[in-house]
């Protein structure tokens, strides 16, 4: 899934609303209160909302452009992306990506039905999430 969205923001406010949920959540699953400067290839623990356990790593952090991770679970291996790209001074475009990879071919075929039938409503919660990130700036 992949989901581009203009914004009449600076890429670096869009990167710091990113970043301080993430920095939030990395602390309240280790306890550890992280600098953005050491984000980049940290692994930490977490516990999913239906029980699960996920690895966390941040496979790339850029100030102000851009910030990604992978999840790995049991069952499968998610990738996200968000890339933020200055326009103008007060004008970015966010680019969210996010890819997964089903360990089972059964898996593969659950996740497959659920991005058509749920990928319209997810892309545009994201969009939704963006706007109400523009309009806080």
């Amino acid at each position: 899934m992949r989901v581009e969205q203009l914004l009449n923001v600076p890429a670096a406010f869009l990167y710091h609303q990113i970043i301080d949920v993430e920095l939030f959540e990395i602390y309240a699953h280790t306890g550890q209160q992280l600098t953005v400067a050491q984000l980049e290839g940290f692994t930490y623990q977490k516990q999913l909302a239906d029980d699960t356990q996920a690895q966390v790593t941040i496979t790339k952090n850029i100030r102000n452009r851009s910030y990604h991770y992978q999840t790995v679970t049991d069952t499968n291996r998610y990738e996200v992306k968000y890339d933020m790209l200055p326009l103008e001074k007060h004008k970015s475009k966010i680019v969210y990506e996010e890819k997964i990879f089903a360990r089972a071919w059964g898996q593969r075929l659950l996740d497959f039905i659920s991005d058509t039938f749920l990928g319209g409503l997810k892309r545009h919660n994201f969009k939704k999430m963006f706007l109400q990130i523009e309009k806080s700036y």
